[in-house]
């Protein structure tokens, strides 16, 4: 049931602009519906609906923070289908208007010294995929960097493995640093697995729960070599201050960050998108 209600949270967070149902999940699982939200509070502390509600308006928050897209694109891409029903909703979990939380939000990151003096590149990596299970603890409370660990169960495939590289994705890793009243924060995802395999390693490849492949398209990321995951937060918060701060065609796309490890050091990675006209997004953004 576990590994279930995992799949079950895992497809509310990739289906969080579609006006899917309760029933669409419990066709997707193959439970009923009442089964659903019987379990699914059982493990999450919350109905489905609840749940889906409160990571839409998490995600709706990071993007006005590190975006320029306009508020009524944000509550499209989050789930709402018009504007009101979106500030509406905001404003209720929030305490404050979508646009009056950008302004503050911004004003505030924009405060920040930076305090870093990491190097922070900006480089197009290739597409790839990654195979990955969900754990819902932070990154520092699980031992990590070998492959071995992050194969764990997948025992008879370490040849079609061996090239690929041990990795984590961080779905939580801007609320945490970025929406410090998330009711979820407690209970932090992190996604293990093993990165950078190539379509040969993945064509046939019999994965078990709790595993999923994911694919990663080719993307531009804005990139940070760590020596140890103590450096994460701060290496965060630099790089939130160096790209708003700087002029630059890219910025955070708000997707999930993810670390690598490559030999004796690690990569974080931040997915960028293309800029949209500055002007216009500013105007819109008011």
């Amino acid at each position: 049931m576990k590994d279930a209600m995992t799949r079950a949270e895992i497809w509310l967070q990739d289906t969080l602009c579609q006006p899917l149902s309760i029933d669409d999940l419990a066709l997707h699982l193959g439970y009923s519906t009442s089964q659903v939200r019987r379990l699914f509070h059982h493990h999450f502390g919350s109905s489905p609906g609840t749940y889906r509600d409160g990571r839409r308006l998490e995600r709706a928050a990071v993007l006005l923070a590190l975006t320029l897209d306009p508020v009524a694109d944000i509550g499209l891409a989050c789930g709402y289908r018009n504007h009101s029903a979106f500030s509406r909703a905001f404003q209720r979990r929030y305490g404050t208007t979508p646009r009056r939380y950008r302004r503050r939000i911004r004003h505030a990151l924009g405060q920040r010294p930076p305090g870093c003096r990491m190097p922070i590149h900006r480089e197009k990596k290739r597409s790839h995929y990654a195979i990955m299970r969900r754990e819902y603890k932070p990154p520092h409370a699980l031992a990590l960097g070998s492959q071995t660990l992050h194969a764990q169960g997948l025992g008879g495939q370490g040849e079609r493995l061996s090239a690929a590289v041990p990795g984590i994705a961080l779905p939580d890793l801007f609320t945490a640093r970025l929406v410090p009243d998330s009711a979820f924060n407690t209970a932090r995802r992190t996604d293990v697995g093993l990165c950078l395999l190539p379509p040969s390693a993945v064509n046939g490849l019999a994965l078990p729960m709790p595993y999923r492949c994911v694919p990663v398209a080719a993307q531009h990321y804005a990139t940070v070599r760590l020596s140890t995951l103590h450096q994460l937060d701060g290496a965060v918060d630099c790089l939130i201050h160096e790209l708003m701060r700087r002029s630059s065609s890219l910025r955070i796309s708000g997707k999930s960050p993810s670390v690598l490890w490559l030999g004796h050091e690690l990569e974080l990675r931040v997915p960028l998108v293309a800029q949209p006209d500055v002007a216009q997004s500013t105007s819109n953004s008011r």
